[in-house]
């Protein structure tokens, strides 16, 4: 009945997304990159008729009158151009290219400065403009959640994270503005990433050879997000922005706002944002202990000269959470404080030596502090800490691009966890090189990296590890990429290569105690070696103006996967698990880590067809994991999905319904519980205008339209409480 229900609903709306209209159609693209440009405004001269370019640059309007027959193109950013239309030439496929604005300053031209290293990969992706404005919902997990592969991992609300191919925490790294956020959300799932998703100006998902530039820890990948303050191009006017928005679901509301103010040849930006969020609510009722409050603010100054420009910027993030209380964990709930307050500096110098455009020197100084209080206490039972000093020097070329990394990181603890102070120490050195070959486009990446941890043994506590194997701790890294893009015709074929060598975290090794947010009580081993992974990616792509078709397959293969695991059924009190905190009804379950031998691999199809009154996507995720020791799966792998999206613009109206098919996950590693599948509906419309550079947004979201009651399989909450049920969102945007 479920299926039936949503092909119905789904069939209606296709149906009526697809009324027959006269109209003209076209692709708007970047005239200095040929790539499409989505969010642009396409309109009759004096009149209310208009649309927007789908994600893939596309348009379609409707003309009711050949007499109004000036079509105006507007987008931010670039300047305005002009469609003549008549008679003879409505039914033209129309390719409008838009210039971006150069500014003139001082006599100086200044110009956006972007990286360019050659070949991207099929499998990467850029959110910006409309398609990020529409999509973000309320952090970075749910805002990606459309692409291939992307999962979620949660404890609750607050503490949602991205899981990639059934990667997740150190393996998948999150970056802001080209470096580690600094928090500790890597490390388990009940630490929150400190970053507020509404205030970014782009996200880049980046798989392949280009992930050795940020780190050895890429097997998966990196998600890099950029804020506003970040590698500013000039202005003419000051730039405002507002943005206000409300989600029913959790009765969350959000105000953001920044300013952009250039004066001579300085800039001057400051943001910020608040988001208050009450306890999450389900079809069986809220789950008590979910609120949250971020604050987020950011300051930032920037001095343009005609060869180099340099940003200083200031950023301080707050945030209040809770997480839910569990009898396999803590009974009454855990509430978190999270600090983190940061400084970034960028160098950037134009230079004119063979292969090299120009110079880049980056330092980010972090203070990040996470403390944990048992409901109804005023004293933190966990605090930590931890402060972080980055250098980066790079030098870009068109194909080319050389850099070195240090970072200093000082892990520092207090109250109920007995991982030890400990002092660690990065140094890199990395290069990505890309070469053309007639229809060939080849690219090769490498990565030297030294790591070393010291732990401060003096007064710490171990009751499951021996102490005398708690010494410092040295591993050089050496990890290689390399793709193939082949493309002729309408056809091409991407493959790449990535040898990763990832050294174990400082709770990897030191660990012996509770972890009352992630349920757990765990155990390190000071012993491990590096996890050392070789992985393959292929994509096979076929595509026309109207369709594009991918075929991925990835493997991925590690001699010495870490992971935690439960360490018994939970029969054996002392051995299996102990009591914490709740009386004779709370226990944590102990967990111990462990390097296996394993591999990761899976399939994602991916479909999209431009036709003529609307857009269809289509893709599916399978992904499998093989503890290759015990011939089991990998515990916390996401289960199996399809999506259908159809896309239709009326008008300044654009219009979204998808449609989730999820199944159940009975392929479980040890210890671990079965999850049934289910279905999601949701609806997404945007309606955007602007003109003579203002800018006007209303988003209008309804997600899980049916109200189904389901539960996500990585979710560490899910024997307590559902996913959120029906829920309905609203934002504005304001640009001028």
């Amino acid at each position: 009945m479920r299926y039936l229900r949503l092909y119905t609903t789904f069939l209606f709306f296709s149906l009526l997304f697809a009324e027959k209209k006269s109209s003209i159609n076209g692709v708007i693209l970047d005239y200095s990159n040929q790539k499409p440009i989505s969010g642009a405004n396409i309109y009759i001269k004096d009149s209310d008729l208009g649309t927007v370019s789908s994600e893939l640059g596309t348009f379609t309007l409707s003309i009711d009158n050949l007499k109004k027959n000036e079509i105006k193109i507007s987008m931010i950013g670039y300047r305005d151009t002009t469609l003549l239309i008549n008679e003879n030439n409505i039914n033209n496929k129309y390719k409008v290219y838009l210039n971006p604005k150069t500014i003139q300053i001082d006599g100086i031209t200044v110009h956006s400065h972007k990286e360019s290293q050659g070949v991207v990969a099929p499998s990467s992706i850029s959110m910006i403009g409309n398609k990020l404005k529409k999509n973000v919902i309320s952090d970075l997990a749910t805002t990606l959640t459309g692409e291939s592969g992307i999962a979620v991992r949660t404890s609750g609300q607050a503490t949602q994270r991205p899981i990639l191919r059934g990667y997740s925490g150190d393996r998948f790294l999150i970056t802001s503005d080209n470096f580690e956020l600094g928090d500790m959300s890597n490390s388990t799932a009940d630490h929150a990433v400190s970053l507020e998703i509404s205030s970014a100006e782009s996200i880049e998902l980046i798989r392949g050879p280009e992930t050795l530039m940020y780190g050895s820890n890429t097997v998966a990948g990196i998600i890099n997000v950029l804020t506003p303050a970040y590698k500013q191009q000039k202005l003419d006017n000051p730039s405002y922005k507002l943005l206000m928005g409300h989600e029913s679901s959790n009765q969350s509301n959000l105000l953001s706002a920044n300013i952009n103010v250039p004066l001579k040849s300085y800039q001057f930006f400051t943001a910020y944002t608040k988001r208050v969020s009450n306890d999450q609510s389900s079809p069986l009722g809220n789950l008590e202990n979910t609120a949250l409050i971020k604050d987020d603010l950011t300051f930032a100054i920037t001095k343009f000269r005609q060869k180099n420009y340099s940003t200083l910027q200031v950023k301080s993030f707050e945030m209040d959470y809770g997480i839910p209380g569990s009898p396999e964990g803590h009974i009454d709930g855990v509430d978190l404080k999270l600090k983190n307050l940061s400084q970034k500096f960028l160098y950037h110098h134009d230079i004119n030596i063979p292969s090299f455009k120009f110079l880049e020197l980056e330092q980010c100084y972090i203070r990040y502090g996470h403390q944990e209080f048992v409901q109804n206490t005023n004293y933190a039972s966990v605090d930590l800490k931890q402060n972080i000093f980055c250098l980066n020097a790079s030098l870009v070329g068109e194909n080319l691009k050389f850099g070195a990394n240090y970072q200093n990181r000082d892990y520092l603890t207090k109250g109920f966890v007995w991982t030890p102070n400990s002092n660690e120490i990065k140094m890199a050195l990395f290069g990505i090189r890309s070469k053309n070959i007639s229809n060939l486009k080849l690219q090769f990446s490498g990565r030297l990296e030294y790591r070393s941890i010291k732990p401060t043994v003096n007064n710490s506590f171990f009751s499951n590890i021996d102490a005398s194997s708690v010494k410092n701790r040295h591993f050089t890294l050496a990890s290689f990429g390399g793709s193939t893009l082949y493309k002729r015709d309408n056809f091409s074929i991407y493959n790449h290569l990535l040898y990763t060598s990832r050294a174990p975290k400082i709770e990897d090794l030191f660990s012996d105690g509770p972890h009352l947010g992630s349920y757990s009580y765990e155990i390190g081993d000071p012993t491990l070696d590096a996890e050392n992974t070789l992985g393959f990616e292929n994509t096979l792509s076929f595509f026309n103006n109207r369709t594009t078709l991918n075929l991925t397959t990835y493997f991925n293969y590690s001699s010495n996967f870490h992971i935690f695991q439960k360490m018994g059924e939970g029969y054996e009190p002392g051995a299996d698990w102990i009591e914490w905190g709740s009386g004779s009804s709370g226990w944590l379950y102990k967990y111990k880590l462990k390097g296996l031998e394993s591999m990761i691999y899976g399939f994602e199809p991916n479909l999209k067809l431009n036709l003529k009154y609307f857009g269809f996507l289509a893709n599916a995720s399978v992904c499998r994991g093989i503890d290759l020791e015990n011939d089991i799966p990998i515990a916390y792998i996401p289960p199996d999905l399809i999506r259908f999206q159809i896309e239709k613009n009326i008008h300044f109206l654009n219009n979204t319904l998808e449609v989730i098919f999820v199944s159940k996950q009975d392929k479980l590693g040890e210890f671990e519980t079965q999850t049934n599948g289910y279905q999601l509906l949701n609806y997404n419309c945007s309606y955007t205008f602007s003109r003579n550079e203002n800018f006007h947004q209303l988003i209008f979201q309804a997600t899980n339209i049916l109200n189904e009651t389901y539960y996500n399989h990585l979710s560490k909450i899910k024997m307590i409480m559902p996913e959120a049920g029906r829920g309905f969102n609203i934002n504005y945007r304001m640009h001028f």
